[in-house]
């Protein structure tokens, strides 16, 4: 039996942009886009931005392209990376920045009153 073996190229040109709270996310390698396993987006961090507090239901890895960004206390550069375990409670605040987000396909995220929510993002 063959295994049929497809590569696909994802453009950063090609890629959704979501807006939400002041900050912008390209998805990259998610569902909609052919990903089974990995969820890898960009997210633009405006200059003095504060995400919202949430709990995650997957491990995220946050990789700085450019300018920095601090979770929890935890405050990254250019080439630097913050692991932050499944639900933890973050916020990512900072930048102006632009971030690299990998984390597994079916995160949820979880907000402070209890809400579910599933990024657009991410799907």
């Amino acid at each position: 039996m063959t295994t049929l073996e497809v590569v696909l190229l994802i453009t950063g040109d090609s890629a959704a942009v979501h807006s939400f709270g002041g900050f912008e996310f390209r998805s990259l390698a998610v569902p909609s886009r052919g990903s089974s396993e990995i969820a890898l987006w960009t997210v633009d961090v405006p200059e003095g931005g504060d995400g919202t507090p949430h709990r995650a239901s997957k491990e995220e890895v946050f990789y700085v392209l450019s300018g920095s960004v601090t979770i929890q206390g935890q405050t990254a550069g250019v080439g630097d990376a913050i692991i932050v375990p499944p639900h933890t409670e973050l916020s990512l605040t900072g930048g102006p920045a632009r971030v690299l987000v990998a984390t597994s396909v079916g995160i949820e995220g979880t907000l402070a009153d209890g809400t579910t929510v599933r990024g657009p993002w991410s799907l």
